[in-house]
């Protein structure tokens, strides 16, 4: 009898964690993609040409002809996806969950195709406040109003596209939150003088800072708005060899509308930014001025964007429409030249002052499976950049982009 009470008393821990295990509901999701683009120009795309950018520059042979005016095709499933969703524990009296999430886009164009990290993050959920640690999408990118193009990319470079290793608490209300975050950078990295990098962030050795409000005005209308600043240390030492403590600071913000009906979704969404980057949209900084002792001082490159999406959501057959704008500001300052040119100039589509798209999408469902085409047409306006930063004396060129996305998720 003896013998068994102290067999029982040694199971003890044993049961409690069982039943605490029992508690935890891990759940595996994700989906299988497959994708076939045609794009009547050549395009600046990433990703196998899945994500699209704009229609390349016009670029001429010894005989005068456009080498870009070709077309290309590219057949992809890279996007397929993976979660894992962990819930059911509890921490500080909150409740938990967690979520490790991948693909295999890579992080870069030639590793397309090997596993990616794309969220990885833990929430604890006390009611009304909740913190979210871990990589998770950037508060720019709001995910109850991001297009729902077929291509992937999240309506670039109209709309960022980014996910940051963050620490962001939010505080609920009935009809709406407001939250604030301290980021950095991984995957989606600003650029610099040795080319797009997380180390300009780690340098300056301040996070970026984000803010956001969301509110539910009326059923079916909602506002919002994020405001955020982040800071570069571009250098530690300067051409001539010397330290330098040289910072950039740029300052973005968005602000957007959501409107619902039973059958239908209409968002609208503008944004304001300055060095856009890291978020996959047009823009970044360069140098105003090399300092008598050799130090350049930096200054931001401003860009605005605005952008469309409707669609339906009930049936068999769904139907959307896209439609967005982006505009090269120019620089805070006038940029500085040398016999070279620029001294330094950081930044995407620096030759571009516009670029805009617009295209129809049908999807059929059955079940989890969805085919999807979707019809493209974007135009981008090449000319050539002053030392304001701006572009003058620019043409468009256009491409169309026609595809075909299956998909079935579990």
């Amino acid at each position: 009898m003896k013998k068994l009470l102290v067999i029982a008393l040694s199971l003890l821990p044993l049961a409690s964690f069982a039943q605490k295990k029992e508690d935890i509901k891990v759940k595996l999701s994700g989906f299988v993609s497959a994708e076939a683009i045609f794009d009547t120009r050549k395009t600046v795309n990433a990703r196998e040409g899945e994500v699209i950018l704009y229609p390349a520059a016009k670029d001429y042979d010894i005989n005068g002809e456009d080498l870009n005016d070709r077309s290309e095709l590219f057949m992809t499933s890279i996007h397929s996806r993976l979660n894992v969703g962990v819930t059911g524990f509890q921490a500080f009296g909150a409740k938990g969950s967690a979520t490790i999430q991948g693909d295999f886009v890579g992080t870069s164009n030639d590793k397309s195709g090997l596993f990616r990290l794309r969220h990885a993050f833990v929430k604890l959920d006390w009611g009304k406040d909740e913190l979210l640690v871990g990589k998770y999408w950037h508060p720019m990118f709001v995910t109850s109003c991001f297009p729902k193009v077929q291509h992937w990319g999240g309506g670039i470079p109209f709309n960022v596209l980014g996910r940051a290793p963050q620490f962001r608490y939010t505080r609920k209300f009935d009809k709406g939150y407001a939250m604030i975050a301290a980021l950095s950078e991984l995957d989606f990295k600003s650029p610099g003088p040795d080319g797009a990098n997380v180390k300009y962030v780690q340098q300056a050795s301040i996070p970026e800072l984000s803010a956001q409000v969301k509110y539910d005005f009326a059923k079916g209308f909602t506002l919002g708005a994020t405001a955020g600043v982040k800071f570069l240390k571009p250098m530690i030492e300067n051409p001539l060899g010397t330290k330098t403590d040289e910072m950039l600071s740029s300052v973005q913000m968005n602000a957007w509308m959501t409107v619902k009906s039973d059958k239908v979704v209409w968002n609208l969404h503008t944004i304001y930014g300055q060095n856009m980057y890291n978020f996959v949209m047009l823009g970044g900084y360069g140098v105003k001025n090399v300092k008598a002792n050799g130090d350049y001082e930096f200054t931001n490159i401003t860009t605005q964007s605005i952008w469309s999406d409707v669609y339906t959501t009930t049936g068999n057959v769904r139907y959307g429409l896209f439609a967005g704008y982006t505009k090269n500001l120019g620089a805070s300052d006038d940029l500085a030249t040398d016999a070279n040119g620029f001294v330094g100039l950081y930044s995407r589509g620096s030759n571009i002052d516009y670029v805009y798209q617009f295209g129809p999408r049908v999807e059929w469902y059955s079940g989890k499976f969805m085919i999807g085409t979707q019809a493209l047409y974007t135009a981008a306006a090449y000319g050539t950049t002053q030392v304001n930063g701006k572009v003058s004396d620019s043409s468009e060129v256009g491409s169309a982009r026609f595809m075909v996305h299956l998909k079935y998720s579990f």
